[in-house]
């Protein structure tokens, strides 16, 4: 039988190494330093005296442990091949140039390379050379090792230079991806630099977010395990790179790498994570990161195993928490991304379709930030109909039918699809519109208020009409109070509803005054605390049809409420304040003279209660003040919130309206 070698020409090496581009050839020589355990490369550009903008040379220096003469064939004569990957470097963790083929690059912008090396024999150091020709990268040369002085290390000159290497090609497009090649690696420790002409490679720029936190692990014995660890968010992806983890011993030297969770999740959350321990020491280099079962082998005892394992899930849940407030931000980007791109679906100007809208950017968001990879890929075609799908489910309720389709899209785990549930449970187009409902509902009860107490031609009665309104709609006072009792509850039954409603105690109570059985027309008890104090409010309505001033006889009545309450131990303790209205068209000269401060209508101010006598105007303003940025906000035109003039459809509205206040259950 006759064998045959099969040999590969310099076209073909051409060929293989077509996709190289010249910025990622010289990051090849770059990683060869570092891989020869170099901490510092230098990459110099002379520029061709007669050419300012030609170079004539690059030279690329790194202090590494250069080429052994003897380990020459190996590392040379093998294409696709190289003793870097057959013989993993323990102390580094991680070689780059292990396909054997990164010295043939150069091809692609200079016809020469020549490698000046220095390496280390026995008790001396020892230099040579080794030359290849574009015109036949299969072949090189070399000459014979000498003994010299000074330092081991590797300078690879490269000449005869292509005329696309310029000083335009070094800042637009050789910087920029020498960062984004080697800034993860550069922050493993600060003895690692790159310099270009002289000027160390700065790749700050790319940085988005750094932090240095500790994670504690426990040992079997209960023991701390410290762990230093550093986290980086990039402001772009890395080259040829995944998020990953670091590990590093205390020398800081790489023992080995893990990807994180968060790789194509399709959020541009680019992110590494070194962390920094001796523990890191014990790792079995030899073995896969997992057996055939998912279990790490990369350490012989179980303990070690179990410790590595809590490390890396506490700082994946790091990780999680970093990333949230990333894609809150990105969520916004997206948003306006598709405003500019006009695929959303086409809503009116009207203050419904604005909500609609609102509504479904919230849940565009939201959906984002649960899983992202949704967004990811599609054309402008594809996310129109999408989002028009997503708009119609979010129309028809139909949350099911939501899961189903994302799911076909992508594989949500439980703990995505509760919080994917959570996002349609809080941000459902009902909600969003139901809110909107009660707005516009409160703005229509303030205008048939108006009618009521400014229209007399209506003939609104006291106990019929005002009296529902304020029981329906005791919002008008402030967002804070529950309804203890309106018309027709004797002083016995208010107190012993507003003692359950304070203290949750339900009892039969007396009470030993005169006036025991008169009626308060609203009582309303505070559900917040002001200066320590419940604050209570009773209010005392006039018709202002029959009654069109106030007198002292109705100051007087609110007076007697006041007596009441303040005589009775059960009621009133220190504790409690109370504010007491009497509220009417308007009031006479003589009560105007008895009112302390005209601007809020205060009659009485003590330690522990207040009286106002207030004009149905100025409650109604009150209101309006509240309601200002509301008004503003949704541009409602009030005029046309209400056409009912009669005042059966005025109180239907009033009665059958969003905005009425269902009082607790007693």
């Amino acid at each position: 039988m006759n064998t045959q070698t099969v040999e590969i020409t310099a076209t073909g090496i051409r060929k293989i190494l077509n996709k190289y581009s010249p910025e990622r050839a010289i990051s090849e020589y770059i990683w060869n330093g570092f891989d020869a355990k170099a901490t510092i490369v230098s990459i110099n550009f002379e520029v061709d005296s007669e050419e300012l903008d030609i170079f004539k040379s690059i030279r690329i220096l790194d202090n590494g442990t250069g080429i052994c003469f003897e380990k020459l064939s190996e590392n040379f004569k093998k294409f696709y091949e190289s003793q870097k990957a057959i013989i993993k470097d323990s102390t580094s963790g991680l070689t780059r140039g292990k396909n054997g083929y990164g010295r043939f690059t150069f091809h692609k912008f200079a016809r020469f390379a020549k490698w000046e090396t220095s390496y280390f024999k026995e008790d001396h150091i020892e230099s040579y050379e080794i030359n290849i020709s574009n015109d036949n990268l299969k072949d090189y040369t070399s000459t014979v090792p000498v003994a010299c002085n000074g330092k081991t290390g590797t300078c690879v000159v490269f000449e005869d230079i292509s005329t696309d290497i310029s000083n335009s090609f070094i800042e637009s497009t050789l910087k920029p991806y020498l960062k984004a090649e080697f800034a993860w690696f550069l922050e493993l420790k600060d003895e690692y630099k790159i310099y270009i002409n002289e000027v160390e490679l700065d790749y700050s720029s790319i940085i988005a977010e750094t932090d240095n936190f500790p994670i504690n692990v426990k040992n079997k014995n209960g023991q701390d395990l410290l762990f230093d660890c550093k986290y980086i968010r990039w402001s772009r992806k890395i080259n040829d790179e995944y998020s990953r983890f670091y590990f590093l011993n205390t020398e800081l030297e790489l023992k080995n790498t893990k990807t994180t969770l968060l790789n194509k999740k399709g959020d541009g959350f680019w992110h590494s994570i070194i962390v920094v321990n001796n523990f890191f020491n014990d790792i079995n280099s030899d073995s896969e990161e997992e057996d055939n079962n998912g279990q790490s082998t990369l350490f012989d005892n179980a303990e070690n195993r179990k410790i590595f394992r809590d490390l890396v899930t506490d700082v994946n849940e790091y990780l999680k928490n970093k990333r949230k407030p990333f894609l809150k931000q990105q969520a916004d980007v997206l948003i306006n991304k598709y405003e500019d791109e006009k695929v959303f679906p086409i809503f009116g100007d009207n203050d419904w379709d604005k909500a609609r809208k609102q509504g479904l950017a919230d849940f565009i968001k939201g959906l984002y930030e649960v899983e992202p990879s949704v967004f990811m890929k599609l054309n402008k075609e594809q996310k129109k109909v999408f989002l028009e799908l997503l708009n119609l489910i979010m129309d028809s309720g139909e949350q099911d039918s939501l899961f189903k389709i994302i799911e076909a899209v992508v594989d949500l785990n439980s703990n995505e699809r509760k919080e994917f549930a959570k996002i349609l449970e809080t941000t459902r187009l009902k909600q969003v519109i139901s809110t909107i409902k009660l707005i516009s509902d409160r703005l229509l009860v303030l205008e048939n208020l108006k009618k009521l107490v400014f229209n007399h031609e209506l003939k609104a009665g006291e106990v019929k009409h005002l009296q529902k309104f304020i029981e329906k709609h005791y919002w008008v006072f402030g967002e804070e109070y529950r309804l203890v009792c309106s018309e027709e509850v004797k002083f016995e039954e208010a107190l012993r509803k507003y003692i359950y409603i304070l203290r949750g105690v339900d009892k039969k109570t007396f009470i030993a005054h005169p006036d025991k059985y008169k009626e308060m027309d609203l009582f309303l008890a505070g559900t917040d605390f002001r200066d320590g104090k419940p604050h209570n409010i009773v209010v005392e309505i006039k018709n202002p049809t029959t009654i069109k001033k106030i007198t002292s006889d109705e100051v007087t009545q609110i007076k007697k409420y006041i007596d009441v309450i303040l005589n009775v131990d059960m009621f009133n303790d220190s504790n409690e304040f109370w504010s007491f209205y009497l509220i009417g068209q308007d009031y006479d000269d003589i009560v105007g003279s008895d009112i302390l401060n005209l601007e809020n209508g205060l009659l009485r101010k003590r330690d522990h209660h207040c009286l106002y006598v207030k004009k149905w105007s100025e409650i109604i303003n009150d209101i309006e003040r509240r309601l200002k940025y509301l008004l503003e906000k949704l541009q409602i035109e009030r005029t046309k919130l209400s056409t009912e003039n009669t005042l059966e459809c005025v109180m239907a509205e009033v009665v059958n309206n969003s905005a009425v206040l269902v009082p607790s259950i007693y």
